[in-house]
């Protein structure tokens, strides 16, 4: 499904910002081997959430739906110092995959991951 004229997404891909290395592996590994990979923020969302958290500067994100983790990665790119991000997913096993590119990414310490049922209890 595609939102954006070809022209236009032309124009904003060439002013935006490239993938990190992280965020395109993230990117080729979830195209690869996970269902649905559509799902995945991708290069223009993920650039507008980090411009979005870069601008407020957030001490705390409550981020519903990690699935793989990229816009996670991106979101943290603007938090205060000390900032966490509670990303919540009712998905277990993208769990492993998940944490292993918030490693590579250094973030572990900024990221509060959540998953399967047990994130309900979270919200109460």
């Amino acid at each position: 499904m595609n939102f954006l004229d070809p022209q236009l997404e032309e124009y904003v891909l060439a002013h935006t910002q490239e993938e990190i290395p992280v965020l395109k592996e993230l990117n080729r590994e979830t195209y690869a081997k996970v269902m649905t990979p559509r799902m995945l923020a991708g290069c223009l969302q993920g650039r507008v959430l980090s411009m979005l958290s870069n601008m407020i500067r957030p001490r705390q994100i409550l981020e519903i739906g990690t699935y793989t983790g990229y816009s996670a990665i991106c979101l943290s790119e603007g938090l205060r110092e000390g900032g966490k991000i509670h990303t919540v997913d009712n998905n277990e096993e993208l769990k492993e995959m998940v944490n292993r590119y918030l490693e590579e990414a250094g973030i572990t310490e900024k990221v509060n991951l959540y998953t399967g049922m047990r994130w309900i209890s979270f919200l109460q």
